[in-house]
């Protein structure tokens, strides 16, 4: 195995908080961020239509157990994990974009984005400063809010992502939200 993400994973134990990016239970290329719900361990697993050593990690809500909506496989060549500090979740939300304050008016709309709010996603996995622009036909994008303006994540009013306010924000802009 890759002695990089070896060392990396004997560091680790159950409770560590951690961010990281493998492959779910699907096959499908997935981040997380939470808690280690138990020890990582080496494990042989499905891939590219054939059998490869990697490890197998949980990581979820503190006192959830191991399950298959939380599990992830990191293979050498292609997952991370890094131990990182608890986040402080007084200001991050799990809502729709909708409740943002996106509409199909709104200008200069500038956020904090975590990332979708899928069942699996207990909290953000990035943080990165965005601005929410109307696209057409019902489709918002979320671009990074420098110069680049790179697409971050396109969805629909309706899609749940983790978000916050910047805290330059107007004091009253989110109040109905809370």
């Amino acid at each position: 195995m890759h002695s990089d993400l070896e060392t990396t994973v004997a560091a680790l134990n159950a409770g560590d908080h951690v961010h990281a990016h493998g492959l779910d239970s699907r096959g499908v290329d997935t981040p997380r961020a939470g808690y280690l719900l138990a020890a990582p361990r080496p494990e042989t697993g499905q891939r590219n239509s054939g059998r490869a050593e990697g490890w197998l990690v949980y990581v979820g809500k503190r006192g959830d157990a191991p399950a298959l909506s939380n599990r992830l496989m990191l293979y050498p060549d292609t997952g991370r994990i890094a131990h990182t500090p608890e986040q402080d979740f007084s200001l991050w939300r799990a809502t729709t974009l909708r409740e943002t304050g996106a509409s199909s008016r709104t200008t200069n709309l500038r956020i904090r984005f975590g990332g979708q709010a899928t069942r699996s996603a207990v909290e953000p996995t990035q943080d990165t400063t965005v601005c929410v622009t109307y696209n057409t036909e019902g489709w918002y994008s979320l671009a990074t809010a420098d110069h680049s303006c790179t697409q971050v994540f396109e969805c629909r009013l309706g899609t749940k992502i983790w978000w916050a306010p910047l805290p330059d924000a107007p004091l009253g802009l989110f109040a109905d939200t809370l």
